[in-house]
């Protein structure tokens, strides 16, 4: 159902830190198609699978991400 929104939306830094995205029509782009979309879509959202597998989100993820939840633990571990 169009218009629902994702649990994480209050605490999102792309909602909420304006620059966190780069372009402004990307973060447009993201919270139109993933975080005020429906719950197929921001279920797809890297950011929101991030925080429900590590109960955080590190900023490097955005929501259409490439890396695996592996991936971006291996990066936590080296680069942090």
């Amino acid at each position: 159902m169009k218009g629902e929104v994702c649990p994480n939306h209050k605490g999102c830094q792309v909602i909420n830190i304006e620059g966190f995205v780069e372009s402004a029509g990307m973060r447009d782009f993201y919270i139109s198609n993933f975080c005020e979309a429906s719950q197929d879509k921001w279920s797809e959202c890297k950011r929101f699978q991030t925080k429900r597998a590590l109960a955080f989100c590190p900023d490097f993820v955005l929501p259409d991400s490439n890396l695996t939840l592996d991936e971006i633990i291996d990066k936590i571990e080296t680069e942090f």
